[in-house]
């Protein structure tokens, strides 16, 4: 069988060459301990250095943090998350997801810390909003975040959450996105610090991941290249401009959910990291509930479960891969799996957007990784 490098390359080089993509870069780790390897490389308009703005996969990093700040005993997963955000106190949840806003009932039990690890927190995206009062206020409110994060001042974005009922009873439900917003807030306040601080100090130092960070340094805006987005008509909006000084600029709100910057030689030291690491098994299980399972089911699929901070496939995915592969994407382009019992972790990062015209870009890349 061709080397692992090798095929992943054959099978980009060509989508590049052919105007699919203006260029990727990735990295492949493979083996743990001493016999572990790690491969960088780019083709087209990237180079190894090449700083992505890497949007969703800010949750599986900040899915290590939580895991850090557990272990260290500086929060728990049974921790109400009253307890870091009593703004949250009185919140009310609604009869069913699509009733009026007044149509609300109390909470039957506190919401923790780990419902909101596992998307439970009742606030985000899913099939079973769509249409909904509740989703329209969510719009309305800003409490949205998309690839970016949200506009609101962190307080503010609480005090307007606290107002806005859950979607479903603490735990029982499943929304993609914003309780990895809140997430951000209850790290924050259990750490005594600011996120992008603690992260560093915990998470992003340790692992020599210097390039990584909700903005980027001054003098290295030239290495961040433009972001595309489908634009509906079979072609592509440039969305934010090759080194655009607005990402020099440090946002408001630290998202859990999305936001970062990084490489892919530091997403590689993480990928390395949690084929070693212990944090690694925690992430890999999936934690989704029983009474969450349908509405996880209708983002997900019926084969994708959700640990903490990323997906976890229940059955193996590709020929050459297994069950507990865990990972996810980001919606700019950008993708990191990890998968312990094969050995192997990756990342692709892109920055054309999930969704667009020609072939899919990231399932040709996984399907090279986990071929036989």
């Amino acid at each position: 069988m061709t080397e692992l490098p090798t095929r992943v390359r054959d099978a980009l080089v060509p989508l590049i060459d052919g105007g699919d993509l203006p260029g990727a870069s990735w990295a492949l780790v493979t083996g743990t301990g001493r016999e572990q390897r790690t491969h960088v490389e780019s083709a087209g308009t990237y180079a190894d250095d090449t700083v992505f703005r890497i949007a969703s996969l800010t949750k599986p990093v900040v899915g290590v943090l939580a895991a850090r700040l557990v272990a260290d005993g500086v929060l728990d997963l049974d921790d109400p998350v009253e307890r870091w955000a009593p703004e949250l106190a009185d919140r009310r949840v609604l009869r069913r997801p699509d009733a009026r806003l007044d149509d609300v009932v109390a909470p039957n039990r506190p919401l923790t810390v780990a419902d909101v690890l596992e998307m439970g927190a009742g606030v985000g995206w899913g099939p079973v909003l769509e249409g909904t009062p509740l989703q329209r206020a969510q719009a309305e409110r800003q409490l949205e975040s998309t690839w970016l994060p949200p506009v609101l001042h962190p307080d503010v974005w609480l005090a307007v959450l606290a107002g806005t009922p859950m979607a479903h009873q603490p735990g029982e439900g499943w929304l993609y996105q914003m309780s990895y917003d809140l997430l951000a807030i209850l790290l924050e306040r259990a750490a005594g610090d600011d996120l992008d601080v603690v992260l560093a100090e915990r998470v992003l130092g340790p692992l020599g991941m210097g390039s990584t960070g909700w903005h980027v340094a001054a003098e290295d805006l030239h290495r961040v290249p433009a972001q595309h987005f489908p634009d509906g008509s079979g072609g592509w909006d440039d969305v934010s401009t090759a080194g655009d000084p607005a990402l020099g600029e440090r946002p408001t709100f630290r998202s859990g959910a999305t936001g970062l910057h990084s490489t892919a030689g530091d997403l590689a030291r993480l990928g390395a990291w949690l084929l070693d690491a212990e944090v690694g098994e925690r992430l890999a299980r999936d934690r989704v509930r029983p009474a969450a399972r349908e509405m996880c089911r209708a983002d997900l699929g019926p084969e994708t479960g959700w640990g903490h901070g990323c997906a976890v496939d229940l059955v193996p995915r590709y020929p050459a891969s297994h069950a507990g592969r865990f990972g996810w994407y980001g919606g700019t382009g950008t993708s990191m799996w990890t998968d312990r019992e094969a050995g192997i972790s990756a990342v692709l990062l892109t920055q054309r957007g999930m969704g667009g015209p020609g072939p899919d870009v990231h399932e040709v890349f996984w399907s090279a990784v986990h071929a036989v």
